[in-house]
């Protein structure tokens, strides 16, 4: 509602500015309440089921007007977020009348397109874990290499709901643009999955170090010992074997846009099984994993990131966690001092520009400290005699007066 009250705002604010004589008669008293200042309606706005009728009839009215009488102020940039946030916040019901959309009604827009701003209608509303935000994302590469200052190599803005590993293809191809790639590219487990691990050692001959997601099966997280590892797949024949000696009866690879093999048991031999209860809570145990190049990749790396030498290797990683807290809370980069995905990622690169330099210039050798000039024969005989002279070349003069 805050939203839809403020586009109203700056829409009248962008007509008032154009052409402020067509607003004669159109805005009124109960407008100036409404829109007269900033929209800030709180998490808990009085009457709400007043303000949504009132300002959709409002904004309808508005845009009938401007749409009518004003066609050339129709392509406003403020005009247009209005007509935007209006669609994508009301429906126009049987009666003619404009009603606030309900998700299980009329349907509501996913994050990834869904305006946030009137006054930036690229910005986006992204959610990860706990943190919550309206704009872009920052995706920052620096180096690690020992007794050398980490340099930020690379700095990609993106919209904030662009999932991590969409990113890091482009990341990727222009470090290699600018030959600045490394054998290793240390991630976390956002930006990570097997098939992009395996595509990336292809493209690019790089080894993506990081976390593969540990598994989420029931069986997993009870601990029992019916997890996938736990059966013999025989690639050759197409087959899966449980632990109790009891082989798939179907294996498929049903169309999906993620690969993976589907296998099924019988429900005859799991009936039966004596320890079912550890393994399936349905008639017939049924399993699906990566096809065997990536399957082995996962297999490989989850065993891998295990032993200590991994772990070590890993925690290199941990120095762009103090990066980004340097950019937010030293050079406060989650405040865009811009509108538009274009202007704020320069508003990161001038940030990353300003990190690299403040580090290089911690590890410069210091200034050494500049010797005194020898005094001439002229200031030895000065000092000699104990009269007075300048000990710099920058000398104040007064006017006579």
């Amino acid at each position: 509602m805050e939203l839809v009250t403020e586009a109203m705002r700056a829409a009248l604010e962008e007509l008032a500015r154009r052409a402020p004589h067509e607003l004669v008669g159109l805005v009124t008293e109960d407008w100036a309440k409404r829109y007269g200042r900033a929209a800030r309606l709180g998490k808990n706005p009085s009457k709400p089921k007043t303000r949504i009728k009132e300002t959709g009839e409002d904004v309808r009215l508005l845009l009938r007007y401007v749409h009518r009488y004003l066609p050339a102020l129709r392509d406003g940039e403020q005009v247009q977020a209005l007509r935007q946030i209006f669609v994508q916040n009301y429906v126009i019901d049987a009666k003619d009348r404009p009603n606030w959309r309900e998700p299980e009604d009329a349907g509501l827009p996913p994050s990834a397109i869904a305006i946030v701003s009137p006054y930036d209608v690229s910005a986006r509303y992204a959610r990860r874990g706990e943190t919550r935000w309206k704009g872009f994302l920052a995706h920052v590469t620096e180096t690690c290499d020992q007794d050398t200052p980490s340099v930020i190599t690379d700095v990609t803005t993106t919209k904030a709901p662009v999932h991590d590993t969409k990113a890091l293809p482009g990341i990727l191809a222009k470090l290699e643009d600018r030959n600045l790639l490394s054998k290793e590219h240390f991630v976390d487990g956002g930006y990570l999955s097997v098939a992009l691990k395996q595509q990336v050692a292809r493209e690019h001959g790089v080894g993506l170090v990081g976390p593969i997601r540990a598994r989420s099966t029931r069986q997993s997280r009870k601990g029992t010992v019916f997890h996938r590892e736990a059966f013999t797949i025989d690639w050759d024949a197409k087959q899966v074997t449980c632990p109790q000696d009891k082989a798939s009866r179907r294996w498929s690879t049903p169309p999906s846009l993620a690969p993976y093999v589907t296998v099924e048991f019988s429900p005859d031999d799991c009936r039966q099984c004596p320890v079912k209860a550890a393994c399936t809570r349905t008639d017939a145990r049924k399993d699906t994993f990566l096809p065997r190049d990536l399957y082995d990749i996962q297999s490989e790396s989850r065993t891998e990131q295990q032993t200590q030498e991994w772990l070590s290797r890993y925690s290199l990683r941990a120095a762009i966690e103090s990066t980004i807290s340097e950019f937010v809370n030293g050079h406060g980069m989650r405040q865009s001092r811009y509108r538009s995905e274009e202007k704020a990622h320069v508003q990161h690169v001038l940030t990353a520009i300003a990190v690299n330099l403040e580090r290089i210039d911690a590890h410069l050798p210091p200034t050494p400290t500049r010797q005194p000039r020898n005094p001439t024969a002229l200031q030895d005989f000065l000092d000699w005699q104990h009269i007075p002279r300048p000990r710099s070349w920058r000398v104040a003069t007064h006017p006579a007066g």
